[in-house]
């Protein structure tokens, strides 16, 4: 079902395209621990790694990288890779990147990913806006928020797979939520 959802959402966009952060505190993840083998055989193209987030994880094309940045008060990073950045804000108020995306300038969908609710948008025109998904509620109050700007056709397809490959952790306790980056290395 959620395949095909996806699969639908994913030719909407193509057919569109032819006819035209901050709070967070100690959380308990409630969803159940999936391996990389039971993930990778649910959505993930076997060319495709897992990456790690701490409190999440995705899979992406070989090549990909995940990188910690500094948050006030909640978690945020990106994932790099193929000329794409996916920056996430996970906490509170993550549902503020979502803030500017509305019908009919966005194709918006509701899907199930890894258990949880989720809200996926994308622009009708590529290359002209956000892309991406957002999740209310994964860790009691907190939300995670993941997207891209301005991608191709072929960036946002990519992207769109990602997306469904998204895991969360499962945590016992978790006093600081999430570790601080690593300091910079020196020359």
């Amino acid at each position: 079902m959620r395949e095909t959802k996806l699969v639908v959402l994913s030719a909407v966009l193509i057919g569109i395209e032819v006819v035209s952060a901050t709070g967070c505190s100690s959380a308990r993840i409630q969803s159940p621990r999936l391996t990389e083998e039971n993930l990778s055989a649910v959505t993930a193209p076997t060319s495709w790694h897992k990456v790690e987030a701490v409190a999440f994880s995705l899979f992406a094309p070989s090549g990909w990288e995940f990188h910690q940045l500094p948050g006030v008060d909640s978690y945020v990073g990106e994932f790099v890779g193929d000329g794409v950045v996916l920056k996430f804000d996970f906490g509170v108020y993550a549902r503020g990147c979502f803030d500017e995306t509305r019908k009919p300038t966005y194709v918006i969908a509701h899907e199930s990913i890894g258990g949880f609710p989720a809200k996926i948008a994308s622009p009708r025109t590529p290359g002209q806006g956000f892309t991406g998904i957002y999740f209310r509620s994964v860790a009691r109050s907190t939300g995670l928020c993941l997207w891209g700007q301005d991608l191709t056709s072929a960036q946002r397809q990519v992207v769109l797979k990602i997306f469904e490959t998204i895991r969360f952790e499962s945590f016992n306790h978790l006093d600081v939520f999430p570790p601080p980056p690593p300091p910079p290395k020196s020359p």
